[in-house]
C-alpha cells in the first residue's frame, strides 16, 4: 500500500531547543512493497509528532505526521514486533526486533494515537456526575475518569464539522499539556459506536460546592491556590492554547485542598495559532471575556487573554459569593459582562489581591495582565492572615445586597435555582433614598411540581436564604422535607 499519503512531506513543524531535548530517535524496519525487502527507516519522536529521515541522517526530515488523528495497533508475531500506524486510509507498519524498544514506543504512541482496544484494556464503572463520565479501571487495576462521547451525536449534528473540529481540538490541547494542575488525558479510544477519552481521575470536588463550602482555609492557601492557577494558564498560553471557559464549575480541588486546584474540561480549548476556530462566540455568560461576547459584533479574533478575565471572575465569585454580573435575565448579564465593570464590595481582602484582581479583568484583552506577570505581582510578597470559607452556591450581586442587610430580608433564591427547580421571586424594592435599602423584601413563589426535585445540595441553597428570624418557622432539613413541603407552599 502506497504511504505516500501518510506523511506529509511539507510544511514540517519547527522545534525549539527545549523541544529538541524531549526527543526519542529509533530504527525501524519496514518490508518494500516491490521486492518485499528490508527498508530501515529513522524514526523521531517529538510532542505529538511522528517524523521520518534516512538512518543517520536525522537533521534531513523527509515526512512528518501529526498523531492526534492516528490510529494505532500494536502486535507482536514470530519475534517480530510490529506497530501498525493508519492515516488518512494509508497504513504504515514499523517492525523491530527490540523488544524493548517495541515496549516503549507502543506506550508512547499509545499517549498519542487513538487506540481500538477500549474493551479489550477498559472496564467500565460508575457513572460520575451527569452521566457523560464514568469510572473506568485497566487491567493494572488503575482508576480513571471516562468521558464517553456517542459518535452520532459528533456525525449527525446539524454543526457537526465544527463539532468534531472542536472535539479534535480538546483531544489536541489536553495531549499539549502535561501540568499538575491541568487535567490529565492518558488514553483515546474508538469503538463503532463511540469516542472515550480517559484521563486521570480526581479525588476532590468542585470550587464552589457544598463540600467545598465546609473546610475554613488559611490565607497561605488562598495565595497557593491563586498561584497554581496562575502557573496552569501560564503553561496553556505557552503551548498556545486558550481553554476559553474557565469558571468555578471547571475548577476541582484534589483531595479538598484549595492548594491543589485542577483545571478541567477543555470541550472549548482551542489553539491561539489557528485561524477560524470553531465556535468563537463560546463560554458561560458571567463568565466570558468581552472580546468573546463581542465577537459576533466586531470579528476581531482573540487569544489567551480571555483566560485571565474568565479566571479574574471566578476570583470575585469565590472570595464573595457572588458573580458581579449576573442579572435577573441572561440578556442582561451578557450586557453587564460585555461592560466589564464592577466595584468590589467592601474592603475585606488587601488592597493587592483586588488591585490583582482588577488587572486581570480590564475590559480590553491589551490592557490586562498576562499569567506571566501576574506571577510576579506584589500580591505573592505580602502575608495574608485572612481565612476564607468558600461559598456553596454562586448569586447575584443584588442578592449579595440583601444578604448583608439579612435583618430585613424574608427569603430570596438563586438564578439557578428559579430557572431549574421552578422557583420564581419578585424583588419589591421600596421607594426609599439608597441608605433605606434595608427595608428591601423579598417574595417567593414555588413551584410544588418541582419541590420534589430539590436535593440536599439544593435545599441547603434555600435554607441559607431564609432569615435567621425565620428559620424557626421554616425548618427544611432533609428528613422531613417532604412532610413539610405543602405547608411550605401554603406560606408562600
Amino acid at each position: 500500500m502506497n504511504s505516500g499519503k501518510f506523511w506529509n512531506n511539507q510544511n514540517i513543524p519547527q522545534f525549539d531547543h527545549n523541544e529538541t531535548q524531549k526527543v526519542l530517535i529509533s530504527t525501524f524496519y519496514k518490508f518494500g512493497q516491490r521486492l518485499g525487502q528490508k527498508c530501515f527507516r529513522q524514526y523521531i519522536l517529538i510532542r505529538q509528532y511522528l517524523l521520518y529521515s534516512d538512518v543517520g541522517n536525522f537533521k534531513h526530515i523527509k515526512g512528518s505526521v501529526k498523531l492526534d488523528g492516528v490510529y494505532a495497533s500494536f502486535q507482536i508475531s514470530n519475534s517480530e514486533n510490529q506497530i501498525y500506524l493508519k492515516n488518512n486510509g494509508f497504513q504504515i507498519v514499523l517492525c523491530t526486533e527490540d523488544t524493548n524498544q517495541y515496549q516503549l514506543w507502543a506506550k508512547l504512541l499509545s499517549n498519542c494515537c487513538i487506540l481500538t482496544t477500549f474493551n479489550e484494556d477498559m472496564i467500565l464503572g460508575k457513572l460520575i456526575g451527569n452521566g457523560s463520565f464514568s469510572t473506568g479501571r485497566n487491567k493494572e487495576g488503575h482508576i480513571f475518569a471516562i468521558k464517553a462521547i456517542p459518535k452520532t451525536k459528533s456525525k449527525l449534528s446539524t454543526i457537526n464539522k465544527q463539532y468534531e473540529e472542536q472535539l479534535l481540538s480538546e483531544i489536541s490541547s489536553l495531549r499539549e499539556l502535561d501540568h499538575v494542575n491541568i487535567l490529565k488525558l492518558h488514553r483515546v479510544y474508538e469503538t463503532a459506536e463511540k469516542l472515550y477519552l480517559v484521563t486521570e481521575f480526581i479525588h476532590g470536588y468542585e470550587l464552589i460546592s457544598k463540600a467545598a463550602s465546609k473546610p475554613i482555609f488559611q490565607g497561605s492557601e488562598l495565595k497557593c491556590f491563586i498561584h497554581q492557577m496562575l502557573l496552569a494558564i501560564k503553561d496553556m498560553h505557552q503551548h498556545n492554547i486558550m481553554h476559553r471557559d474557565i469558571k468555578p464549575q471547571n475548577i476541582m480541588l484534589k483531595n479538598g485542598q484549595l492548594s491543589q486546584p485542577c483545571l478541567i474540561d477543555f470541550g472549548l480549548a482551542v489553539s491561539t495559532k489557528k485561524k477560524g476556530f470553531p465556535f468563537p462566540s463560546c463560554g458561560s455568560p458571567g463568565y466570558s471575556a468581552p472580546e468573546i461576547i463581542r465577537f459576533d459584533e466586531t470579528k476581531k479574533e482573540y487569544g489567551g487573554q480571555c483566560d485571565i478575565f474568565s479566571f479574574g471572575v471566578t476570583l470575585v465569585v469565590m472570595l464573595y459569593g457572588y458573580n458581579p454580573f449576573k442579572a435577573q435575565d441572561q440578556k442582561q448579564t451578557i450586557k453587564r459582562n460585555a461592560e466589564a465593570y464592577f466595584e468590589f464590595p467592601s474592603n475585606i481582602y488587601p488592597q493587592e489581591l483586588e488591585h490583582l484582581i482588577l488587572q486581570m479583568t480590564k475590559k480590553y484583552p491589551k490592557d490586562r495582565i498576562t499569567a506571566e506577570q501576574a506571577l510576579s505581582h506584589p500580591f505573592f510578597q505580602i502575608k495574608l492572615n485572612q481565612t476564607i470559607q468558600l461559598p456553596k452556591a454562586i448569586l447575584s450581586k443584588q442578592q449579595y445586597e440583601m444578604n448583608k442587610n439579612f435583618n430585613n430580608i424574608n427569603v430570596h433564591a438563586s438564578l439557578e435555582m428559579d430557572r431549574e427547580f421552578g422557583l420564581n421571586y419578585a424583588i419589591q424594592l421600596c421607594s426609599c433614598s439608597p441608605q433605606d435599602n434595608k427595608n428591601r423584601t423579598c417574595t417567593l413563589s414555588s413551584n410544588p411540581n418541582k419541590l420534589q426535585q430539590i436535593d440536599e445540595f439544593q435545599l441547603d441553597c434555600v435554607e441559607d436564604s431564609i432569615d435567621s428570624n425565620h428559620i424557626d418557622k421554616l425548618k427544611m432539613s432533609q428528613r422531613h422535607f417532604c412532610k413539610q413541603k405543602s405547608q411550605i407552599n401554603s406560606q408562600f
